[in-house]
C-alpha cells in the first residue's frame, strides 16, 4: 500500500487517543500559566497576546518523520478544526473566550434565557455560539501568507500602527504583530525539532523528510513560500498553528488549484519537480488530514464524522473562464485513489466546464465513493452578485464548512445559522398560545382562515416573525463579541481589517452580513398544496377537519393522510408545486431584503440544514404534508421522501422554477442515481442540465437501495462504499443503524 508508513505513523498519533491526551495535558498545564501572566488584565487584546506568547513558548511540536509537512502543535484534539470548544473538549487557545464568555449572559440575563429557550429548547433556530458563531466556520484567507508571508502581514500592521489614534486600534494592531511573531517562533520550533530527529531517522526517506522540514520551517511562512512544496507546507502549518493560538476553527484551505498553480508552474518549468513528485506531495498533504480520525468509527451523534476541513477546486478564473488545470485533476485523482474523505473536496462547475474535469470528478461518484460536493457556478455567482458582491468577488467564491457559500477574504460566513420554518408553522397549526407567550413570538393560527390565500398569508407572516425575532435577539446580545474574544490573527487575513485598524469582531471586514439558512421549505410547500387542493379546491374536507387529523398525528385518518401525500408536491415538476415554491421562496427573499442584519449588514436567504433533518424532526409534530410525529425533514431543497418521485428530470424541472439570484446563502439538494445505470456520459449530461437551475450545492450519490440493504447485512462486502450524508461523507458501514435507515429512506431516482 502506498504511503503505508505515513498512514501508520499518523494513525498512531491521532487514532489511539495520543493527540487528545496531549491536548488535555497541555490545557491543564498552560491555562494556569496564562492565568498567572494575565493577572487582573481584562483587556481582551492584551490577554490574546499573552495567550499567543504563552502557548508558543510552552508547546512541543509533534513531527512525523514520514511527512515533509509540519503542523501538529499537540494542543488540539484530533477531531477539532481549531475551535476552542469541540465535542466538549477545550484547548488553551480559547483562554480569553473562557474568561469572558460570561459577559454574553451577564449583560442581559433575561435575553440569554430567552435565547436558550428559543434556540436550545424549542429549536426555532441554531447559532454556533451564544448570539453569533464565535467558535467555528472561519474561512481563513491564506493568500497573504502565500503572497507576502507572515513578515509582510506584520509589516502592514506596523505601518498602520504609525497612524493609529485610539487605544483599541493600537491594541488590535499590536496583537496582529504579536500573532505573526508567535507563528514565526512556532515554525522555528518545528525546524529545531526536525533537526534534532535527523540522527534517529530510520531510513533515507525519513532523513529526506526531516531535512526538508527543518530547512523549510526555519524560513517559511515568515518569508513567502517560493516552491510548490513550501506553499503546501504553509497551508498545513497555518491550519493547525492559527487554530492553536486563536482558538477558532480554520475550515478551508481556499482554492487550491488556483492558488497553488503559480508555484507548480514555476517548479515544473525550472525543473525542480516532476508531475509525479507534485502528485506525491498532494497525496501526502491530503493523507495528513484524512488520518485525523478513524473512517470506521460509528457515526451516532450530531457530528461524529465532522472535521470541518475543506478546499475548493474548479469553477472559473477571474475572467469567468472555466478553471481546470493539472492540479485540478491531480487533487481529484488523489482523492479517488487514496480514498480521501477529509479534507472535503468542493468542486465548482458550470455548463461550460470541460468534459475532462466533469469526468474526473464523476469517476469516484459513479464508483460509489461520493466524497465530492458539487457546486453550481451558474446559480451561485449570480446570487452573490445580486447580494452586493462585486463580479470579481463572486467569481472567486469558496464553498467551506458543509455548504458555506462565501466570498474570499472579505467576510466570515455563519454556516450554521439555521432557521426552522416548520416551528412557527407547527405553533400555528397546534395553537400553542402559552408557548407563544413564553417564546415572545406570537404566530397566527389557521382554523379560522376563510380561503387558501389567508392560510398562505399566515404562513408568510409567521416566518417573518421568526426572522425578525432571531435578528432582534442576536442584535441585542451579539454586539459585545469584540469585548469577549477578538480574533487579531484571523482578522489580519481579511481585506480592510488592518487598513481600518479594526478586528473583524469589531466590524473591520468589508461585509458584515447575516445568512439565514431555512429548514422546511419542501415540507411547507407540500403542506400548502395539500391544504389548497383538499380543503379549498375540491372541498373534500373542511380546513378544521383536515387540521384535526394532523393534530391527531393522522391516527384514524389514514385515507386522508394518503390523499395528502398523493397531492402534487415539491420536486414532481407539477405546475401547482412549482408556482407555490417559487412564490414562497420569493416572499422569503423579499422578507430578507427588508431586514437589517445583526451588525448593520444585509440579510441573505438560503435553504440548508445539517443533521437536524433527524434531531429537529424527531421533536416536531405531524405536518399537513402527511408527515407523522418525529418523521424526517427534507434537507434544503431536497424533495420530501414522502413523495416517491420516479424521475430525476422532474426534480430538475422543479429547481428550474426558482430564481437562483435569491439564494445568496446557498441551498442543497440530495440526489441518489442508480449505480447500475449511470455512466460518465450520463452523469455529465445530468450535471449540465442541473447547471441551468437554482440547484447550488448538489450531494450526489450513485447507489441502489438493494446495494445499501445488502451492505447492512454484509458490511464486509462493502468496505469502501461511501455516501454523502449531511454536509460530509462517510463510509456507509460506519453509520449507525439509525443513520443507515435515514439514507435508505431517501428517494432513489431513475
Amino acid at each position: 500500500m502506498r504511503f503505508s508508513e505515513l498512514r501508520e505513523e499518523l494513525k498512531a498519533y491521532y487514532q489511539t487517543g495520543k493527540a487528545d491526551e496531549n491536548s488535555h495535558s497541555f490545557y491543564d498545564k498552560c491555562m494556569p500559566e496564562i492565568d498567572k501572566r494575565a493577572g487582573g488584565d481584562t483587556n481582551p487584546y492584551h490577554t490574546k497576546m499573552i495567550t499567543y506568547r504563552t502557548i508558543t513558548e510552552m508547546f512541543e511540536p509533534v513531527v512525523f518523520a514520514n511527512s515533509p509537512y509540519f503542523h501538529e502543535t499537540g494542543t488540539i484534539i484530533a477531531l477539532s478544526d481549531g475551535s476552542r470548544m469541540y465535542h466538549g473538549n477545550r484547548h488553551a487557545g480559547g483562554w480569553t473566550y473562557f474568561k469572558n464568555e460570561h459577559l454574553f449572559w451577564d449583560q442581559d440575563p433575561d435575553l440569554w434565557r430567552l435565547r436558550e429557550k428559543q434556540g436550545y429548547e424549542e429549536l426555532f433556530y441554531l447559532i454556533c455560539g451564544p448570539y453569533n458563531d464565535v467558535h467555528q466556520h472561519f474561512s481563513i484567507n491564506c493568500r497573504p501568507f502565500l503572497e507576502i508571508g507572515l513578515s509582510g502581514v506584520c509589516d502592514k500592521a506596523k505601518c498602520a500602527l504609525e497612524t493609529a489614534e485610539t487605544d483599541e486600534e493600537k491594541d488590535f494592531l499590536n496583537a496582529v504583530i504579536t500573532g505573526m511573531l508567535c507563528l514565526k517562533r512556532m515554525c522555528e520550533k518545528f525546524s529545531e525539532k526536525a533537526a534534532s530527529l535527523l540522527d534517529s531517522a530510520k531510513n533515507d526517506e525519513e532523513r529526506k523528510n526531516l531535512s526538508l522540514l527543518a530547512s523549510c520551517a526555519k524560513r517559511v511562512p515568515w518569508e513567502a513560500p517560493q516552491s510548490f512544496y513550501e506553499a503546501l507546507a504553509t497551508l498545513c502549518f497555518i491550519r493547525r498553528g492559527l487554530g492553536a493560538l486563536e482558538g477558532v476553527g480554520p475550515n478551508t484551505f481556499g482554492r487550491l488549484d488556483m492558488d497553488l498553480y503559480p508555484f507548480y508552474k514555476k517548479d515544473i518549468e525550472e525543473g525542480r519537480l516532476t508531475n509525479d513528485e507534485v502528485y506525491d506531495l498532494i497525496c501526502k498533504f491530503l493523507i495528513t488530514w484524512d488520518c485525523h480520525y478513524d473512517h470506521d468509527m460509528k457515526m451516532v451523534g450530531y457530528a461524529d464524522h465532522e472535521l470541518e476541513n475543506t478546499y475548493t477546486i474548479g469553477g472559473c478564473d477571474k475572467d469567468g473562464n472555466p478553471l481546470c488545470n493539472e492540479l485540478t485533476i491531480m487533487f481529484l485523482r488523489a482523492t479517488r485513489e487514496e480514498k480521501i474523505i477529509f479534507p472535503k473536496i468542493k468542486c465548482r462547475y458550470s455548463k461550460n466546464s470541460p468534459k475532462e474535469y466533469l469526468d474526473e470528478m464523476n469517476k469516484a461518484i459513479i464508483a460509489g465513493t461520493s466524497t465530492v460536493l458539487i457546486q453550481n457556478d451558474d446559480a451561485s455567482i449570480p446570487a452573490l452578485i445580486n447580494a452586493g458582491r462585486t463580479v470579481d468577488e463572486a467569481r472567486d467564491y469558496l464553498v467551506s464548512g458543509c455548504w458555506g457559500l462565501t466570498t474570499q477574504a472579505v467576510e466570515k460566513y455563519d454556516h450554521g445559522s439555521y432557521m426552522n420554518l416548520l416551528r412557527p408553522f407547527e405553533y400555528g397549526i397546534y395553537k400553542l398560545y402559552d408557548k407563544m407567550d413564553e417564546m415572545k413570538m406570537h404566530f397566527k393560527t389557521f382554523d379560522e382562515c376563510k380561503d387558501f390565500e389567508e392560510v398562505y398569508a399566515n404562513v408568510v407572516y409567521n416566518s417573518e416573525v421568526l426572522f425578525r425575532e432571531r435578528l432582534r435577539v442576536s442584535s441585542l446580545g451579539g454586539q459585545i463579541r469584540d469585548k469577549v474574544d477578538p480574533w487579531p490573527i484571523f482578522s489580519s487575513t481579511l481585506c480592510d481589517c488592518i487598513e481600518k485598524k479594526k478586528d473583524f469582531s469589531a466590524g473591520g471586514a468589508k461585509y458584515n452580513d447575516d445568512f439565514l439558512l431555512c429548514v422546511g421549505l419542501p415540507n411547507i410547500v407540500d403542506s400548502l398544496v395539500a391544504i389548497k387542493k383538499l380543503c379549498f379546491d375540491t372541498k373534500k374536507y373542511t380546513l378544521v377537519e383536515f387540521l384535526d387529523a394532523v393534530r391527531a398525528n393522522w391516527e384514524g385518518h389514514e385515507d386522508m393522510r394518503r390523499e395528502a401525500i398523493n397531492c402534487p408536491g415539491w420536486g414532481d415538476g407539477s405546475k401547482e408545486s412549482c408556482e407555490l415554491a417559487n412564490r414562497f421562496n420569493n416572499d422569503l427573499y423579499e422578507m430578507c431584503t427588508r431586514l437589517t442584519g445583526t451588525y448593520g449588514g444585509k440579510v441573505h436567504l438560503g435553504h440548508l440544514t445539517y443533521t437536524e433533518i433527524r434531531w429537529w424532526a424527531e421533536k416536531t409534530r405531524a405536518t399537513p404534508d402527511g408527515r407523522r410525529n418525529g418523521e424526517y425533514f427534507s434537507q434544503g431543497l431536497t424533495p420530501s421522501r414522502l413523495k416517491k418521485i420516479p424521475s430525476v428530470t422532474s426534480v430538475i424541472e422543479s429547481l428550474g422554477c426558482l430564481d437562483p439570484k435569491t439564494l445568496a446563502s446557498n441551498s442543497v439538494v440530495n440526489i441518489i442515481l442508480p449505480s447500475d445505470k449511470i455512466t460518465l456520459d450520463i452523469c455529465e449530461a445530468f450535471l449540465r442540465a442541473c447547471a441551468g437551475t437554482a440547484m447550488q450545492s448538489l450531494q450526489l450519490n450513485c447507489t441502489t437501495k438493494e446495494q445499501l440493504l445488502d451492505a447492512q447485512k454484509h458490511p464486509e462486502k462493502y468496505p469502501d462504499l461511501i455516501v454523502r450524508v449531511c454536509g460530509f461523507s462517510a463510509k456507509f458501514t460506519s453509520l449507525s443503524p439509525e443513520w443507515q435507515a435515514e439514507v435508505i429512506s431517501r428517494n432513489f431516482y431513475e
